[in-house]
């Protein structure tokens, strides 16, 4: 097994040799060129594509290199157990990943801290086990697909994608990596076999089949709706794409706050809304967005964005730093050190800040300006440590509205300048539904108030979402009151709404869960639980029964076992269509 394994290091030593020599060579110039460990989310996401691919390429070349009829049988016809061969080659293409992926990132973070006062967090010090895990990911992909079936080996790949997907962070995001390479690893075994066409038996055959039902699910879903807005666009009549129907989400979405605001006040006839109806004509529309990009997390593999910010006078550059969750300053001159940075005179932010604009710092349920008269980080607006912070502040006349998970509040605009100690919230909204569905927030500002329009329609277009619209008037005294509620018409069919549900409702459970997997609560994406329609579930019940009555009488007639008749075809009930195409794919046969 050893001399195997030597034997697979010294064929492709020259290969992850030069590819490490090309590799550090990219990253350190690219180091020399911006702080490459700073870097937004899509470079990282580019840069773990790039490694991806070159995994995938390697295992395609290697297991295809013994893919053909002799090469296999030299392989496999050795004193030796499949599974042990199996590791000797893998186990050695895996250290060339680690040579090519891994080792020119730890060169890249060990020199990043020898170009002026630049720093490496702890974080960054997973970058290169991650970089190793999304190769080996795409490694095994490789091997799976060329020795795998071709009539579902595509499929049972398709939930390798769950990375990509994922919510988790930090040592969360490398425990997801290494589950979906465990997995890839678990069904390469179950294909490393003298006869590649054999089905798969016992536990092996169960994780294929479970692998390959989620693929065809999340196919079916995406590949079915792209399919279906393609045709509904050539119709002419897609709501995205033409005037949409009146009364719809895609409707209040599009329209200017004051139309809309009119629009929710179409049930009231009395004459205080025939008032509103007026100034909404005369007034200027302030329109406020509901929520920022994801908040970045504490020990976060990538940034969202690069946290930092330039002091113009002092000629300094400020970057956060999640170990000590304070500021950290490079003179762009000379890249000295320059100091840390804290808050309110060297506290510690309680989370990662998110810039946003206007040039102040959004952390949690903080607001925080850089003072360059003082050259100090101030805290302009703190609320509620259980409130999280949706975007930044947003200009509304002489006052600013900032919108959290819990509210929107309304200060002075002098409030950026001198804090909320100075200036306390003139009025405080409380939002009529969890923040992750409001599409929008509109407000005109009365003569003694303002009339805000909350409009409820994220993932309502074309999801299962319900969407809604509330007029709020605020009171010269700050107080809110609801005067008018509308529902919104989805302008989507129920079939291509709830079609992630009646395809397969645990499937989407289980994706759901897999997409959450150690990642933390986001209260910003919190929304109203979705409530299926009854003919929703009914479709469901019934397509579900008729997928298992069909897996039944295809597992009668292949001649499998009762036993297997009974497990297939209650897999099928459980799981759905998906589970139905896994079965027809596989093609299991009669075990003898």
């Amino acid at each position: 097994m050893f001399e195997l394994f030597k034997a697979e290091c010294r064929r492709f030593r020259w290969l992850a040799l030069g590819a490490a020599a090309l590799h550090a060579g990219v990253l350190l110039f690219f180091d020399r060129v911006v702080d490459a460990i700073q870097q937004p989310l899509m470079v990282y996401q580019l840069v773990a594509g790039i490694y991806a691919v070159a995994g995938i390429l390697f295992g395609l070349y290697q297991a295809g290199t013994y893919r053909r009829t002799n090469q296999w049988i030299m392989l496999l016809h050795r004193p030796i157990a499949p599974g042990r061969i199996l590791l000797a080659v893998a186990g050695a293409g895996a250290a060339m990943l680690a040579v090519a992926a891994a080792l020119p990132v730890l060169v890249l973070l060990a020199s990043h801290g020898a170009i002026g006062a630049r720093f490496v967090d702890a974080r960054h010090w997973l970058l290169p086990v991650a970089a190793l895990l999304i190769a080996l990911i795409g490694y095994l992909a490789g091997i799976y697909a060329m020795l795998g079936p071709r009539r579902y080996a595509w499929l049972a790949l398709v939930p390798a994608l769950l990375p990509t997907m994922s919510a988790a962070a930090g040592w969360g995001a490398i425990a997801v990596q290494a589950m979906v390479a465990a997995a890839l690893a678990a069904l390469v075994a179950s294909v490393f076999k003298p006869d590649l066409e054999e089905t798969p038996r016992g536990g092996a055959l169960a994780g294929t089949a479970l692998s390959v039902a989620m693929g065809a699910y999340i196919v079916a879903v995406v590949a079915g709706d792209i399919v279906f807005q393609i045709v509904w666009i050539a119709t002419g009549t897609h709501p995205l794409n033409s005037v949409p129907p009146r009364g719809g989400v895609v409707e209040a979405v599009r329209a200017e706050g004051g139309p809309l605001i009119e629009a929710g006040l179409a049930g009231r006839h009395d004459r205080e809304a025939d008032l509103w109806r007026e100034q909404v004509k005369l007034s200027e529309v302030f329109t406020l967005p509901p929520q920022a990009a994801r908040l970045p997390a504490r020990g976060g593999l990538t940034n969202v964005v690069p946290i930092e910010f330039d002091d113009a006078r002092a000629g300094v550059r400020w970057t956060f730093s999640h170990d000590d969750m304070r500021f950290h300053g490079v003179r762009l001159a000379t890249l000295a050190r320059a100091g840390v940075l804290g808050l309110d005179g060297g506290a510690a932010f309680r989370t990662p800040p998110l810039p946003v604009a206007g040039g102040q710092l959004m952390a949690a349920s903080q607001i925080a300006a850089f003072n360059e008269d003082d050259g100090q980080l101030h805290t302009r607006i703190t609320l509620p440590a259980t409130e999280t912070i949706a975007n930044g502040p947003t200009k509304m006349g002489d006052a600013i509205g900032l919108v959290s998970d819990k509210a929107l509040r309304i200060y002075d605009v002098r409030v950026l300048d001198e804090g909320d100690r100075l200036h306390p919230a003139l009025a405080t909204i409380p939002l009529p539904a969890p923040i992750g569905g409001m599409s929008r927030i509109d407000a005109i500002e009365l003569l003694d108030g303002y009339l805000i329009s909350f409009t409820y329609g994220h993932g309502a277009i074309d999801g299962p979402g319900r969407a809604w619209q509330q007029i709020v008037r605020v009171d010269g005294a700050g107080h809110p009151t609801p005067v008018a509620e509308r529902t919104l018409n989805p302008d989507f069919p129920a079939v291509s709404r709830y079609a992630p549900y009646w395809l397969s409702l645990p499937l989407k459970i289980v994706r759901d869960k897999a997409e959450g997997l150690f990642g933390q609560h986001e209260p910003l994406e919190v929304r109203v639980p979705v409530a299926l329609p009854a003919g929703v579930i009914v479709g469901m019940a019934l397509l579900h029964f008729l997928s298992a009555t069909i897996a039944w009488l295809l597992a009668r007639r292949r001649g499998l076992a009762v036993r297997a008749q009974a497990v297939w075809s209650a897999a099928t009930l459980i799981l759905g269509v998906p589970m139905l195409v896994a079965f027809a794919l596989i093609r299991p046969k009669p075990q003898r």
